[in-house]
């Protein structure tokens, strides 16, 4: 479905995350969408600067913004097992397209994240997911601006939909960060940034809790360990998988 934005937007805007966040983390945020070669994506372009001292945090970050049918298509993917993979023919050349990211963690089963499918496999099923394109006040689960917001309610009306065709689906909210860190830090963060988006669907947009989890993974499956600044920002993620 080809989506129809400007190809050039700037919108300037104070937020206050969250009523728990103190007047000293106002933000303001500089949008630019940006027309995508993907007609299933736009990405928004933003520069997050402190109100109060601009010189102090600005910077830049660059995120998909949602596509609603999208997101209703890849959660009404159910998941699969996935039989094990022939051995290829002795003299026979493999060829790899799709990116990878495998870990195994000590006391967890190992995930292979392909980040091109958006499918997770553990333990021998294919679990497809949704990246929700939201963004925090740093260091907490306060949301940052409108467009994560918007994110998270556009997350809700799609886990709902798929709900009412398939009563018996199950979604789990996997809070990630970065390598950033120390590791108790970030598993507590991640789990409370699982929490809160699990809380806004439950509570704020109807989502059943009966077909919720909400699980924080820390910095146990990193996408880019040794990454950019860029790259460490996609690492600070929050997915909705289908387990069921």
């Amino acid at each position: 479905m080809k989506l129809h934005y400007p190809f050039l937007f700037v919108a300037t805007f104070v937020s206050q995350a969250s009523a728990q966040v103190p007047a000293s983390e106002k933000v303001v945020v500089e949008e630019t969408v940006i027309e995508s070669t993907d007609p299933e994506t736009v990405v928004v372009e933003e520069t997050v600067t402190d109100a109060l001292a601009p010189e102090s945090i600005s910077k830049t970050i660059t995120r998909e913004r949602l596509d609603a049918a999208m997101a209703r298509r890849r959660l009404g993917i159910v998941p699969k097992l996935v039989p094990a993979p022939e051995a290829p023919a002795p003299g026979s050349v493999v060829e790899k397209k799709e990116t990878t990211t495998i870990v195994e963690t000590p006391g967890m089963p190992p995930r292979v994240y392909n980040s091109e499918r958006s499918v997770v496999l553990v333990e021998g099923r294919e679990l497809p997911y949704l990246t929700i394109p939201v963004l925090f006040v740093e260091g907490s689960d306060a949301l940052l601006d409108v467009e994560s917001r918007i994110a998270v309610e556009d997350t809700a009306a799609a886990i709902k939909e798929v709900y009412a065709a398939n009563p018996t689906a199950v979604f789990d909210i996997e809070g990630h960060t970065s390598t950033e860190g120390t590791d108790e830090m970030n598993l507590k963060l991640s789990a409370d940034r699982a929490r809160r988006i699990f809380t806004e669907l439950t509570v704020k947009y109807g989502v059943p809790a009966t077909a919720l989890s909400a699980h924080g993974y820390g910095e146990n499956f990193p996408a880019y360990p040794d990454g950019t600044e860029q790259e460490l920002m996609l690492d600070r993620r929050v997915l909705v998988v289908r387990v069921k």
